[in-house]
């Protein structure tokens, strides 16, 4: 990549100031060999962050205020229109990052296709906690040394591309309202051909304390809302985050492999297990021996939201 190269951060941020101060101070400090700019999108109109402006006007940050609240991918993308970086680096506003953070995205651009998943780690004041460090080992690090990286690695949380590959893609889809709007880029990008790296020298710390009714309640969002949508526009998806199994049994009309696997989540998805395993998860220092306990909750609560979508959708 070229020296002269610039890149555009882009954070999007609702009603969490404290946090992204200290984001912009993260940025302040980055050694980098290429230029760089900030665009912040403020999506709380009833929140004034002008102050920003002045006190973090040594790295130029551009203050948007959309005169109502977009959502995220809407944000994201007016970012990227006030922005003119060749390369678009995404980052959210509970991140922190190091001074090489920069470079290590510009470097990770070795060729016109790629779409860069950056290396989210816990912040050192969550590092210990077993869900903290069941999060930081999801996406690109859970597939490291696979042969193709799948387009489900790449997160906006911290993740880059060059500009002219988002705009060929469509950008995002304006119309999603929950959570699901980088996924859907990342198909739609796999489709065009884009091939999906890990940038592991690209670290971000996540700020965000770890909170397991705070990620279900985010996972059955999910299932509920996102899920129909993405299935609808990639089916292929389906199989590939296992939303297949909340389908009902078809016996006779489908392998017999499948619907014995249907059978079989539906009996370890029972309350009186789901009920169990809640009350194995406060028992903290079994550490990484929860994972696996995390994944059946996520997996309860997703199938279960999905199940009542798919529900809705056949009465109606």
């Amino acid at each position: 990549m070229k020296d002269s190269v610039k890149a555009s951060v882009i954070i999007p941020t609702y009603k969490r100031a404290h946090l992204l101060r200290k984001t912009l101070e993260s940025l302040t400090a980055q050694k980098s060999d290429y230029p760089f700019e900030v665009v912040v999108v403020n999506d709380a109109p009833d929140e004034d962050l002008s102050r920003l402006e002045t006190e973090f006007s040594d790295i130029g940050i551009n203050l948007i205020n959309p005169p109502r609240n977009v959502g995220r991918g809407i944000a994201r993308n007016i970012g990227v229109r006030n922005s003119s970086g060749e390369i678009i680096i995404f980052l959210d506003d509970d991140m922190t990052v190091p001074p090489q953070f920069i470079n290590a995205h510009v470097r990770a651009h070795t060729g016109p296709g790629l779409a860069v998943a950056g290396n989210i780690v816990s912040a050192p004041e969550y590092a210990s906690h077993p869900l903290a460090r069941y999060i930081e080992r999801q996406g690109a690090k859970k597939r490291k040394g696979a042969a193709k990286l799948p387009p489900r690695v790449f997160r906006t949380g911290n993740g880059s591309l060059l500009r002219k590959l988002f705009m060929e893609a469509g950008m995002f889809d304006e119309s999603f309202s929950t959570y699901g709007e980088d996924l859907d880029l990342a198909m739609r990008l796999d489709y065009s051909g884009a091939r999906f790296v890990f940038a592991e020298d690209a670290v971000s710390y996540n700020h965000h304390p770890p909170d397991l009714d705070d990620m279900l309640e985010k996972v059955r969002e999910w299932g509920r809302y996102t899920m129909p949508v993405l299935a609808e526009k990639h089916p292929e998806l389906e199989r590939a985050v296992l939303a297949h199994l909340a389908h009902p049994v078809r016996l006779g009309r489908e392998s017999l492999g499948l619907s014995l696997h249907k059978i079989a989540v539906r009996f370890a998805l029972l309350p009186p297990f789901y009920r169990l395993a809640r009350l194995i998860y406060n028992l903290t220092f079994l550490g990484g021996l929860l994972f696996p306990l995390i994944d059946y909750l996520r997996l309860y609560n997703y199938l279960g939201a999905y199940r009542l979508a798919l529900r809705e959708k056949n009465q109606g």
